[in-house]
């Protein structure tokens, strides 16, 4: 048995999740001590198994019934599966977070509450939920992030502070970087925005919404050689999303190309017909 769980244990930190997920199931057969059945239902929660999820997590609960961490599982597995109702199922989620926050609080638990509460559209509880974790730990920038997002429409320079220190924190947070753009644009603060769309390109050439938002700002700059360049690379790389056709139509249009943009409206058209 000790080599089993030396196997998982190797399949988990290899990256292995399907091998890990037949080994820990192996182990959780004859768990006494909660560690496999919580291995094993973390698992399935990655690979959607979802049944197979909530019975092996109950069973770790059962083993361990004081451990906050299996609490925190259960959530993230019912505000993921997608095989139940999904108000009950979030809501489901927010009682076990807010079970495993009763006996351990941490930002990132109090943050995850709090993304539950934003789908159940609970935006004041959100709010409160993610100035707590940012209380816990001064410098947890998913949390600001978060809160920033709540706070664009209603407070954009409150918005602006939070993802600024988000990225002082990780420059490299890419979603930060987008947000931020978005921000700065509807305030007026062109020049930055344009730097922000361009910082999340750099570190992901191929990041969808930022090519829009990009190529939009760019058509609002009067730069409309670049705008329709961007525009055509996110249309190459999501060619099927018929929101970014009919951007892509607009703008064309607006430059006088209307036989294309009318072909584009018309595959936009398509693509909602199937859907």
């Amino acid at each position: 048995m000790d080599s089993l769980r030396e196997q998982a244990i190797a399949a988990d930190e290899s990256g292995d999740s399907p091998l890990a997920f037949e080994l820990w199931g192996k182990l959780a057969e004859n768990d006494t001590d909660g560690l496999p059945s919580l291995k094993y239902g973390a698992l399935a929660v990655e690979l959607k198994r979802w049944e197979i999820a909530e019975d092996a997590l109950m069973a770790a609960l059962r083993l361990r019934p004081r451990a906050s961490i299996v609490k925190v599982f259960l959530g993230r597995l019912w505000a993921e599966r997608r095989d139940r109702e999904r108000i009950q199922a979030l809501q489901t989620a927010k009682r076990w977070y807010l079970g495993s926050v009763e006996r351990k609080k941490s930002a990132p638990i109090i943050s995850l509450l709090g993304a539950v509460h934003v789908r159940l559209k609970e935006i004041p509880e959100a709010k409160a939920a993610f100035e707590e974790a940012i209380g816990i730990d001064p410098n947890y920038h998913e949390a600001m992030y978060n809160l920033a997002v709540l706070e664009e429409n209603t407070n954009p320079e409150r918005c602006v502070a939070l993802l600024q220190k988000a990225i002082g924190i990780d420059p490299e947070y890419s979603i930060a970087h987008q947000a931020l753009g978005r921000t700065l644009q509807k305030l007026g603060d062109l020049t930055s925005a344009e730097q922000h769309f361009r910082n999340c390109l750099e570190i992901d050439p191929n990041d969808y919404w930022s090519l829009l938002y990009l190529a939009n700002l760019l058509a609002v700059l009067g730069r409309n050689e670049e705008a329709e360049q961007t525009y055509r690379h996110a249309v190459d790389l999501e060619p099927d999303w018929e929101g970014g056709l009919r951007y892509f139509a607009k703008f064309l249009a607006s430059i006088g190309k209307r036989a294309e943009a009318a072909e584009l409206r018309s595959r936009a058209v398509r693509i909602a017909a199937k859907d």
